[in-house]
């Protein structure tokens, strides 16, 4: 078969494009370590949409999961209510100790954790393959191909990622960050779709299943002034003036029975996995 595109070249362009994905590729840590907390109060109402990906998984309770870019828990958590073992990886230890507090509430203790980029994580040295291994919304790395690969390497028997499909927001929220950030750099948020590691794969000879879903992402409020606040501390943290956010806040949110202000996201999404032959 003549390849015409190369899907992992072409991502690499579109990568450097961006400074800001640069930064955080060069030091992930930092960028996180400071939102981890951040991170924790915007996900912590997601139980729809992260209900919807444990709907997908298969997973077995004599296996063992690598949750590579596994974050504050938001599914490391309730996969190590099934699963004999949930191996979380992600490089900002931030980010890993609100998982911990979280494993702990919810009285897990089979489970440990990888502080490491994954571009450094060796397969047999720092991580041992597992059964299954899951990477949801954390692929964005300047070499897609060899991620990808190391990722097909750590699994045993199947390998799941979730990534966006289409635009990486919807048209609301990238209306506010080009009010935020400037029309340049809001065109350098985000990632490519899902149709890049498909096509990466498919190239490499994995031939991936996929799914496209419209995931559910739910954030709950105190008021829309908690709501920038939050959006600030995640997206500019050194921003001062919050009222452009405020009022993007007061126009999209809706107040709920219990006084609350509730913000229901939509977003087309991809759902893309593979079992390792002979298996």
């Amino acid at each position: 078969m003549h390849k015409i595109i190369d899907w992992n070249e072409l991502w690499k362009v579109i990568y450097m494009s961006s400074p800001e994905r640069v930064e955080k590729g060069r030091d992930p840590a930092a960028h996180w370590d400071r939102r981890a907390a951040a991170y924790q109060r915007v996900t912590r109402d997601e139980r729809a949409a992260t209900e919807q990906e444990l709907g997908i998984l298969d997973i077995r309770p004599e296996e063992t999961v690598l949750d590579m870019g596994a974050g504050t828990g938001r599914l490391a958590v309730p996969i190590a209510r099934t699963a004999a073992h949930v191996t979380a990886l992600d490089p900002s230890e931030g980010m890993l100790a609100v998982l911990r507090e979280r494993m702990a509430s919810a009285g897990r203790t089979n489970y440990s954790t990888v502080t490491m980029r994954w571009e450094d994580a060796v397969i047999g040295r720092d991580v041992e393959p597992h059964d299954v291994v899951i990477a949801a919304f954390s692929i964005g790395f300047y070499d897609l191909a060899a991620a990808l690969e190391k990722l097909d390497a750590a699994a045993r028997r199947a390998v799941y990622l979730f990534w966006h499909a289409g635009e990486w927001r919807g048209p609301g929220e990238m209306a506010l960050y080009r009010a935020v950030f400037g029309e340049e750099a809001a065109a350098g948020k985000g990632y490519p779709d899902y149709i890049y590691p498909v096509n990466i794969l498919h190239d490499a000879g994995i031939y991936p299943n996929v799914r496209i879903y419209h995931a559910a992402w739910d954030a709950v409020y105190d008021s829309p002034k908690e709501a920038a606040r939050a959006w600030a501390a995640m997206h500019n943290p050194e921003m001062e003036d919050l009222s452009v956010v405020r009022d993007h806040f007061a126009r999209v949110l809706r107040e709920d029975e219990a006084g609350k202000f509730v913000e229901r996201t939509i977003r087309p999404t991809a759902a893309v996995w593979w079992e390792k032959e002979g298996r």
